[in-house]
């Protein structure tokens, strides 16, 4: 070969073969616009380069898209076209059983380390075309998929059906993998698509999985719906028309279904929603998602089906197109959305603070805040099983220990008890997670392949007041011990500038008991030389003039809220660090137990559960201190364990159902 062709582009190559070789150039239909057909080569010019099962490729095209081949449609009409590119040479058919498609296991020993890619299992069984008998496969059966980019070759797929055909095929697989029929049968696997696609190139799993889609339209297009007659198959397998058999006149046409599917993330300032149906394994949750009604637009169905589904009501002005992807399982076409709810609020009226210096001392006047959490999930036990809201923070952890789809193979099908999964990195839904949980890609776009590592970077801030922490500020343990009281208290940190931050601190009692006075007034102890600490470090950062002299008035912590009383943003610092204590009570963590109020066997699993008594005392025994806001409680132990269901003895919803 000459230079010159060693680098002309393979698609190039393929225009400048002879006619025999059935290349698009010489198959192209009259009709066919000059302009659309240079549009649709530039298209396919390079294939696009390997990045994994992940969503997004570097064409920008998403997982189970065909991007590795030119459909070449306006050729589907033209039979003379189709025949010429079935007798081709180097024509290649993707040999398919029913709607299973058949595969190799990937033989890494075949590829440099360059090429090798460690989630790649499996690559499509094919043959070549003229390999097989025109007696044992109809060329008029084969249903034309395109122009495969990488080599030109025209790709065709067929429904193999048991016997000569199937014995033909067969043997002419094994003899393009250079194998004999008799020492290679057995390497060939017939598999789902949906199942070993995530496990293959995004290349081959885009043509696999439109050969399974088409076929799989083909079996339910069989007999017209109209008059009952025998279909037949035009447009090189891309449309069905009715044969007519009874003399009814029937004029009857059938094309491929696609049916659109919502998918939507909701969230709620830094909380998303997250669902998972009776047939997922426990701890494997996923955005919401539901068929599109007629006459109904995206944006209704988005507001509907989270409505529907989970009880929380969105605004549809809030719905925000993120990207799409093709779901050929059997035909679904994936609209993926964000949408926004509206966070409940409770206002807080707060005692007089107490000065960090001393904490029986009272500094400042009554005030009051505004707390917002999200709105209690209202389930729909046909429609999901359970919906939770996950914190972006809690989300970002779990999302880093990279635990894999339970249903694909090769991953545990159980998940750590009070850990969580998501779908696979090739799913839709993966991406509108992570990209709501680490931020946008760099290029702004929705499809950019961006680093993800990057996006597992913390920003956080060493100085940042934990929302849910233990005694001292320490950020609280994820997997706290089972089967030990702990006592709680409800404060707000306020700034010299009046800015507030409503956190939970908790602390296991000192002798394993009932919390008594002595621990209440340790844990205050604790959050005064907290505060303490806090007022010391905003000093050593003004004497290094990290703040401008006009802006001191404002909170220590950047991202904290303001008292709605307070009303001097740039007054000069003349108050110090303080906290203002709301309530406590006690609880205990405890975790493994099977509910014992199971009705169905599928409900008879490991859960987790938080007891909450609020101000204390009662049946468990202990002081009984000032009872905190409810509502706030629940809302900062779910943010900290969105997996525990929260049980408070003696009121509505002990039961165990998920509330706020």
């Amino acid at each position: 070969m000459s230079g010159a062709a060693a680098t002309t582009p393979p698609r190039a190559r393929a225009q400048r073969a002879p006619p025999r070789s059935a290349s698009r150039a010489g198959l192209r239909s009259p009709s066919c616009p000059p302009a659309r057909r240079a549009v649709s080569a530039r298209a396919v010019i390079s294939p696009p380069a390997s990045s994994g099962a992940s969503f997004v490729g570097d064409d920008g095209v998403p997982f189970f898209a065909l991007s590795d081949a030119d459909r070449a449609s306006e050729l589907r009409a033209n039979p003379e076209a189709i025949a010429a590119a079935a007798a081709s040479p180097d024509a290649v058919l993707l040999p398919l059983s029913g709607t299973k498609v058949w595969i190799f296991p990937d033989d890494d020993d075949a590829r440099t380390e360059s090429e090798r890619e460690s989630h790649v299992r499996w690559r499509p069984a094919e043959a070549a075309v003229r390999d097989v008998p025109e007696d044992a496969l109809d060329r008029g059966a084969l249903s034309f998929l395109g122009f495969r980019a990488r080599d030109g070759a025209p790709v065709f797929c067929a429904d193999v059906t048991p016997g000569a055909m199937d014995a033909a095929v067969r043997s002419a697989v094994l003899r393009r993998e250079k194998k004999s029929a008799g020492a290679g049968a057995g390497d060939v696997v017939v598999a789902d698509a949906k199942s070993v696609a995530p496990e293959m190139r995004r290349a081959d799993a885009g043509l696999l999985a439109a050969a399974a889609g088409l076929a799989r339209w083909q079996r339910t297009v069989r007999f017209c719906s109209e008059c009952g007659s025998r279909t037949v198959l035009i447009k090189a397998g891309h449309k069905a028309r009715c044969a007519d058999d009874t003399g009814a006149r029937c004029r009857g046409a059938f094309y491929p279904k696609l049916m659109p599917a919502v998918l939507t993330l909701c969230t709620c300032g830094d909380y998303a929603l997250l669902g998972r149906n009776s047939k997922w394994p426990r701890g494997f949750y996923s955005c919401l998602a539901g068929f599109v009604d007629q006459s109904e637009s995206l944006e209704q169905a988005v507001a509907r089906e989270v409505l529907e589904e989970s009880g929380v009501a969105i605004d549809e002005r809030s719905t925000t197109y993120v990207a799409s992807q093709p779901w050929p399982f059997p035909c679904q076409l994936m609209v993926g959305f964000e949408a926004k709810a509206a966070a409940r609020t409770v206002e807080l009226t707060h005692p007089p603070a107490r000065d960090t210096k001393n904490t029986k001392t009272q500094t400042q006047a009554r005030g009051s805040s505004v707390f917002s959490y999200p709105p209690t999930p209202n389930l729909d036990i046909h429609e999901l099983r359970d919906a939770r809201w996950f914190h972006r923070d809690w989300l970002r952890e779990e999302l880093r220990k990279n635990l894999g789809d339970p249903r694909e193979p090769g991953n545990p099908r159980e998940i750590p008890l009070g850990s969580v999964a998501v779908p696979g990195a090739h799913a839709l839904a993966r991406h509108l997670i992570e990209r709501w949980v680490f931020g946008e890609c760099s290029s702004g776009t929705a499809f950019a392949s961006g680093d993800r590592e990057s996006g597992l970077r913390s920003n956080s801030n060493s100085n940042s007041i934990e929302a849910v922490g233990l005694a001292g500020g320490a950020a609280a343990p994820r997997a706290p011990a089972t089967n030990r009281p702990y006592t709680f208290v409800l404060v707000d940190f306020v700034g010299a500038g009046g800015g507030t931050r409503t956190s939970l601190r908790i602390q296991p009692t000192g002798g394993g008991g009932a919390p008594t006075a002595n621990d209440h007034a340790r844990l205050l102890e604790d959050v005064a030389r907290e505060a303490s600490k806090r007022e010391a470090e905003r000093a050593r950062l003004l004497r290094k003039n990290v703040f401008p002299d006009h802006q001191t008035g404002s909170s220590l912590e950047g991202s904290l809220g303001r008292s709605s009383d307070d009303t001097s943003r740039d007054a000069p610092v003349t108050r110090s660090e303080s906290f203002r204590v709301l309530g406590g009570g006690q609880l205990c963590f405890r975790g493994g137990e099977v509910s014992e109020n199971s009705v169905h066997d599928d409900e008879r699993e490991a859960c987790l559960t938080l007891v909450l008594r609020n101000g204390g005392g009662g049946e468990a025994g202990g002081v009984a201190v000032a009872a905190a806001p409810l509502e706030v409680v629940t809302a900062l132990l779910r943010r900290a364990y969105p997996m525990h269901d929260v049980l408070i003895p003696g009121r509505a919803g002990a039961s165990g159902e998920y509330q706020y």
